[in-house]
């Protein structure tokens, strides 16, 4: 027995159970809740107490049902949500109640909207806050670490990606999906002195999450996988595995890079150690026409001609 001091056996001799919340007669004996009723209204014991008889007008502590015909009543109140009057469990669906009107359906509904409509409204205001924060220290080159990793750790906690990759081998970027399904104009870049010819090439990195897809993928995939990945993950619609006149590509919008436009077997952990990639960019994943896909040469890079 695991609590010996707890509770009392009942005395009727058919039971005998032991109750851990036993009643107890003025004649010393003791019953569980079935036989002490049976013991009461027996007779047979005169310091019993009589069965109380429950008065509906005089009895204040008893709520009496108020559908038609029913004399049950409760100890406890339950009032129905419409019509604010006290029914019995078995009446508490009861039909004859009026539906609400629209009027106060829409006071109701405004009163729960209302406090999911701040939250939302201070939680856009915070995150604007926290933009306007990282895009300030980005510009500090003694706070552009600590900004980075504030601005990663934004995009971890919205990643969706597929559960299957471990997450040792997870890395974050945030991705701005295509309008359209039209190919981008480019630019084509054969000589490495025609990089710094290029305008609208941003200086630092934008933190503003707005208008992106915060993703993950797996190191240990080639470039091809990752973007079939992303495009699942995003809800675009790939054609890199099929005949096509756009194929899809990766973009860096802090500058318009392509990365690698022609070898879509290339690892995401080299890009990344050669710093091609860095974790938390924002990438753009547009469509590129084939034909410049195809003569592009082995030293040849694109670029996106306008970073929206």
């Amino acid at each position: 027995m695991e609590f010996p001091s707890l509770g009392d056996q009942c005395q009727n001799q058919s039971c005998n159970q032991i109750d851990f919340l036993p009643l107890q007669c003025k004649c010393g004996k003791t019953y569980c809740r079935e036989h002490f009723n049976e013991h009461c209204l027996s007779g047979d014991c005169q310091l019993a107490p009589e069965p109380r008889e429950v008065k509906f007008q005089s009895d204040d502590k008893i709520y009496k049902c108020s559908e038609s015909g029913c004399k049950k009543g409760n100890l406890h109140e339950m009032l129905c949500n419409k019509c604010s009057k006290h029914f019995c469990i078995e009446h508490r669906f009861h039909p004859s109640c009026p539906e609400i009107d629209d009027e106060t359906m829409a006071i109701k509904i405004e009163q729960l909207e209302a406090p999911r409509r701040q939250f939302r409204e201070a939680n856009k205001h915070l995150e604007e806050k926290i933009t306007e924060n990282i895009r300030k220290a980005l510009q500090s080159s003694a706070k552009v670490k600590t900004a980075s990793k504030i601005h990663l750790m934004r995009i971890k906690q919205k990643a969706l990606g597929p559960k299957s990759v471990p997450v040792g081998n997870r890395v974050y970027f945030a991705v701005k999906k295509p309008l359209n399904p039209d190919p981008k104009p480019v630019t084509v870049v054969k000589n490495v002195d025609d990089i710094n010819k290029l305008k609208n090439m941003e200086s630092a990195l934008n933190p503003d999450l707005k208008d992106t897809v915060p993703v993950f993928i797996s190191s240990k995939w080639s470039l091809g996988r990752a973007i079939d990945s992303i495009c699942d993950t995003c809800n675009v619609i790939n054609n890199n595995n099929k005949m096509g006149e756009t194929k899809l590509r990766l973009f860096r919008q802090l500058d318009g890079y392509c990365v690698s436009p022609s070898e879509m077997d290339v690892v995401i952990s080299e890009l990344l150690e050669k710093q091609v990639l860095l974790e938390g960019d924002k990438l753009v994943i547009e469509y590129v026409s084939r034909n410049v896909l195809s003569d592009l040469g082995d030293c040849t890079q694109i670029f996106l001609s306008n970073i929206e």
